[in-house]
């Protein structure tokens, strides 16, 4: 069994740090007990009881990760059938995209170049790579690779670790360029991950993933992107702890506009080290992202975020308005959940994912539908639970607003537009 679980855990708690082994942490947040925030359930399951687990976050001293230490066995939340398919989000198309092209012209110099994708989902973005090299999508979800290898992108559901490297490594040969979009962070034994990536990379290529960055969380971001998937929430000073302990290096980092803001690290062995690296390093010392004081601050701000929320949503209610949510993204749910949002605040939850519609939100109990039900509905307010898409919801959706419907943003600050 994968990350140290026996065979019938669902759980289990850490005492120390994932990237350093230090034991000594700093609360930050206690969520409470949540089910997994894509545990979405059927009309049938309602009356069933759901798995859940405790959601607390931690800073630790030492290397200054934050992370969770609660830890769901990845069986539970991974395999089998997973319902986010990356293909239903059109900005996120349009980013992956973006990215392949930029990989290709900056690090692709030939057809039998290999360039593989840890955790790539239904294949979105390698499709757009497919046709100039070697492509290989690494899932657990069998539902996922399944869909990506329809996309004629070759696929392979399994965990990655550093054992899976050297099966790839055997039948696949040295990776000129490796991927992992949003899955960092998803991962308990991370070390054994860069295990294996340092193990399949050749000497000239590049390890290219993306994080969501903890600076936007604490600043601009929300507190709902925190959920039992996301184990870590990187700093380039905790990553470059970890970083360094492979024979790797950091060459390179962007933030790009990813949930809120994330951090897009270049990985390589023998590439000369940019001057944005350094800078990035003295921004996030001068935001005290090495120090607890800053996400004592954040708690507080989390606090008075869900009292305002509960507040105005109550409120609304109360003069006989109609709300309906937008989007059920996962971390809508760490969201319905803290705040404690159920079907008498919202009548319906709407989503473009396929695999979404039909079923109930964990925990909340909230039904969703597609898109098409929302102008039935005819609401007042729309709840953004997919906030950090709000421009381009607000431009999307216009003539809501010119009838008179109003948007409500929920975090960091509630706020109606």
């Amino acid at each position: 069994m994968r990350q140290g679980f026996k065979e019938m855990d669902n759980f289990k708690h850490r005492n120390d740090c994932r990237i350093c082994g230090g034991s000594d942490f700093f609360k930050i947040l206690d969520l409470g007990e949540m089910p997994p925030a894509n545990a979405f359930l059927k009309k049938e399951d309602l009356d069933k009881p759901e798995l859940k687990f405790p959601l607390v976050l931690y800073f630790c001293r030492k290397c200054g990760l934050v992370q969770l230490l609660d830890i769901v066995n990845p069986k539970v939340l991974f395999g089998g059938q997973y319902d986010y398919l990356t293909s239903a989000s059109k900005p996120l198309v349009e980013h992956f995209r973006e990215m392949a092209g930029e990989l290709v012209r900056k690090f692709v110099e030939s057809q039998d170049d290999l360039a593989l994708e840890i955790g790539g989902n239904d294949g979105t973005l390698l499709h757009e790579m497919k046709n100039r090299c070697r492509v290989l999508n690494i899932d657990p979800a069998v539902n996922m690779t399944e869909l990506s290898q329809k996309r004629g992108v070759p696929s392979i559901s399994r965990f990655f670790s550093s054992e899976t490297a050297e099966e790839i490594l055997k039948e696949y040969g040295m990776a000129k360029v490796i991927v992992a979009n949003n899955v960092t962070a998803h991962i308990d034994d991370i070390k054994d991950v860069f295990k294996g990536v340092e193990a399949l990379l050749s000497d000239d290529g590049v390890f290219v993933f993306e994080a969501h960055w903890v600076g936007n969380l604490i600043g601009d971001g929300g507190f709902d992107q925190i959920y039992h998937e996301h184990l870590s929430y990187y700093s380039l000073t905790a990553l470059k702890y970890l970083i360094g302990q492979f024979g790797l290096k950091i060459f390179d980092v962007e933030l790009v506009p990813v949930h809120g803001e994330s951090l897009r690290v270049y990985v390589g062995k023998n590439r000369e080290v940019g001057s944005e690296v350094g800078n990035f390093l003295t921004r996030e010392k001068e935001m005290g992202l090495d120090k607890e004081a800053a996400y004592a601050d954040f708690s507080e701000k989390v606090l008075k975020n869900k009292k305002d929320a509960v507040g105005l949503l109550s409120d609304i209610k109360k003069n006989g308005k109609k709300i309906i949510g937008y989007g059920a993204p996962a971390k809508g749910n760490t969201l319905l959940n803290y705040f404690g949002i159920t079907g008498e605040t919202l009548d319906f939850i709407t989503d473009t994912t396929p695999t979404k519609q039909g079923l109930y939100t964990p925990g909340s109990h909230i039904p969703v539908y597609p898109p098409e039900k929302l102008f039935e509905a005819k609401p007042d307010y729309l709840l953004l639970l997919a906030w950090n898409y709000a421009d381009a919801i607000i431009k999307k959706e216009a003539g809501f607003r010119e009838k008179g419907g109003k948007f409500i943003i929920p975090v960091p600050e509630v706020k109606i537009v």
